[in-house]
Parts: structure tokens; sequence; C-alpha cells
């Protein structure tokens, strides 16, 4: 298990997977009006009404740059933890909402209109997973087949641009 834990297929799938989620519900929510964020967010009971019409205009635009940059790989270290802080965002935002403690079974919004729905003790499992394995990705050194590492990859000619210490 714990060479499977720490072979790339697991940190591929781990980093595509999250990628996924994230790239998707900033895409759904980007698709839609606004204001249809915004009213899932006034549910929720936890946010200043001041704050809601930003953060319904900058979560989504924060989720899907993120969520890209995981799927392709370009700077993958930082977009493993700033999807951490976002999805640890998330579970606290969740937990303490009143939706969370009274029913738990009305659609979060987290996916926008699109055809994803879940309720809230569902996302809850969804973030708690992101956030576990965003925290795990964030610690990685490697990671393999990414953008980042391509574009790091010294050429083969030997024509790189080499520093020398002064």
């Amino acid at each position: 298990m714990k060479k499977f834990l720490s072979g790339d297929f697991f940190l591929i799938s781990a980093r595509i997977f999250v990628g996924l989620v994230f790239a998707y519900a900033g895409w759904a929510k980007l698709t839609e009006p606004a204001a249809n964020f915004e009213a899932a967010l006034l549910k929720y009971g936890v946010f200043s009404p001041l704050w809601i019409p930003w953060l319904a205009r900058i979560l989504p635009w924060m989720e899907w740059i993120l969520g890209c940059f995981l799927l392709v790989g370009y700077a993958p270290r930082f977009a493993a933890w700033g999807a951490c802080f976002l999805s640890l965002g998330f579970l606290v935002t969740l937990t303490s909402s009143r939706l969370f403690l009274e029913s738990g079974s009305s659609d979060c919004g987290c996916f926008g209109g699109g055809w994803l729905h879940f309720n809230i003790r569902q996302i809850f499992l969804v973030d708690l997973v992101n956030f576990a394995l965003t925290l795990w990705l964030g610690m990685k050194e490697n990671f393999p087949w990414t953008l980042h590492s391509f574009l790091l990859k010294p050429s083969a000619s030997g024509d790189d641009i080499k520093r020398t210490r002064r």
C-alpha cells in the first residue's frame, strides 16, 4: 500500500481528480449569472451580506484557475496549496452553516446549476477528500508528467543558461 501511495500513478491520479473537481466547480459557476451563486452563499448564513457579491465573483475564478493549474500541472505545489486552503475554507463554512446543522439535504450550490448535485453532507465528504489529497500533494517535491516538470527540464543540446556565482 505504501508503494502505491508513493507511486507516480496515485500522484497523477490525485492531481487530476482534484483538478477536475475544482475546474468543473469553477466553470459551472462562471457560466451562470453570479446572482445564482450569491443566492447559494446566502443560504449558508455564514457570510455577511456585504461579502457575498465579492465571494460570488472571486471564488469561481480561483477554483477554475487552480483546477486548470492542477490538471495541466503548472505550478503544482502552488495550485495544491491554494486548493488545500480553499478546501479547508469550504469545510469550515460547511460545518458552521445552519444548513449542515439543520437538514443537510439541500443542494449545496457548489457546482452551480450543472449536472452534478450534492447535498451538504455529500459535499462535505468530497471537500474532506480534496483537503486530504491537496495537503498530501502540497508536501510533494516532484511531480511527474506535468507542464511544470517539462518546462524545467534541461535541454538535450546543453545550451541552457547556466547561472554562475560572482
